[in-house]
């Protein structure tokens, strides 16, 4: 008698060993699990197939026989998923087949390998002048994406100075909470504004950081007197005297007082102020000259002119003697000049004034017989 079998067995799943836990930085092949199959029917009812539901970062490898190993297909990531719940199923080659599954549940332990994030890519605050000390100024924030002690964050400042000072004077951050407060009250005309770092810490092993920039800006308050640079203030006066202030100058130069790099002192001010004038007022003076003299020379040369103009119209040539050089006018005279209708009887009279420093001038001729002309000369 032979018996037929018939598929009434379900394949059987047995977990020999699994791990419940795994790190996230777990290279990929990785063996999670390992699992024995079977079905007691016989033939193709008996044959087992093994899968796993997809989505999951794992797959199957056949071992020897009926036994599969679970394995990593890649690198885990935490911070995605912190848990897997990996079904395994097994299905017999039967019509209809007869399948089982079982469950792995696998936990993703943390690696320290995420740095802390700032909320803000930089952190800025306007901090007024004389506040007062120990002031809450601004908070910072980092997150950090790890779990447990490695996404414990701890905050610092980064060492710096100011004014030749270190950093740490004039401020601090609580290393929990990220607030910064003032140490000291401000001045506006000392320090204008602060730069500095503050770096945020995991407490992985290794730690991991990062820093952010935060500016703060002192505003200036009212908070100053203005200050007399010139004339220098007199000095007190005694008990019973009254002291009369008679300054030189027309006004007096106020300024606000300065603390800024760069900035001159009282004294050496003063110094240049009084240069600075005193330059201005010999150029001015050297100006003032120069425009006199030129008015001066101007006013010579049409004076020379205009007795040029009237005393040398009609002289001939020859009433001018040289003199070591030098060509002198040795007489003045005014003429009068008469036209007659013949050109060749015009008359030209000269007056009867002389001196000594005259040329003498040939006779006159008599009244009836009309004088030549300058430059007619005789047709005979």
């Amino acid at each position: 008698i032979t018996v037929t079998d018939v598929n009434d067995n379900v394949p059987e799943i047995s977990v020999r060993s699994a791990l419940s836990e795994i790190s996230e930085d777990a290279p990929s092949g990785t063996v999670v699990a390992l699992l024995h199959v079977q079905d007691r029917d016989s033939g193709a009812n008996g044959q087992v197939r093994c899968s796993l539901d997809g989505g999951v970062p794992f797959r199957l490898q056949s071992s020897h026989g009926s036994y599969y190993r679970v394995v990593t297909a890649r690198e885990l990531d935490r911070e995605q998923v912190s848990e897997y719940n990996v079904t395994v199923r097994a299905a017999d080659g039967g019509s209809p087949p007869l399948q089982s599954s079982a469950v792995l549940s696998l936990r993703v332990l943390d690696v320290n390998d995420n740095a802390p994030v700032f909320a803000q890519e930089r952190y800025s605050a306007r901090v007024a002048e004389n506040n007062a000390a120990g002031a809450l100024v601004l908070t910072v924030l980092a997150t950090d994406a790890d779990w447990g002690q490695n996404a414990r964050v701890r905050y610092r400042l980064s060492e710096g100075r100011v004014r030749g000072a270190p950093l740490s004077s004039y401020v601090s951050v609580q290393a929990e909470t990220g607030a910064l407060y003032a140490l000291r009250s401000f001045d506006y005309e000392e320090v204008r504004e602060l730069g500095l770092w503050v770096r945020a810490e995991d407490g992985g092993a290794p730690a991991l950081s990062s820093n952010v920039s935060v500016r703060l800006l002192i505003v200036d308050e009212n908070d100053n007197a203005p200050q007399v640079l010139y004339p220098p203030p007199p000095p007190p006066a005694r008990a019973g005297s009254v002291s009369v202030s008679g300054a030189a100058w027309s006004g007096v130069e106020l300024a606000p007082r300065s603390s800024e790099p760069g900035a001159l002192p009282a004294g050496g001010l003063t110094r240049w102020l009084v240069l600075a004038v005193a330059a201005v007022s010999c150029l001015f003076l050297a100006f003032l000259l120069l425009l006199l003299a030129l008015r001066l020379r101007r006013w010579r040369r049409e004076q020379l002119l205009a007795a040029s103009s009237g005393a040398l119209r009609g002289v001939p040539v020859s009433h001018f003697v040289g003199i070591d050089g030098v060509r002198a006018f040795l007489q003045s005279y005014s003429h009068d000049v008469s036209l007659t209708a013949d050109s060749r009887k015009s008359q030209l009279r000269f007056s009867g004034a002389s001196s000594c420093d005259t040329l003498p001038v040939p006779a006159r001729p008599p009244p009836d017989e009309p004088a030549p002309l300058l430059g007619d000369e005789d047709p005979d």
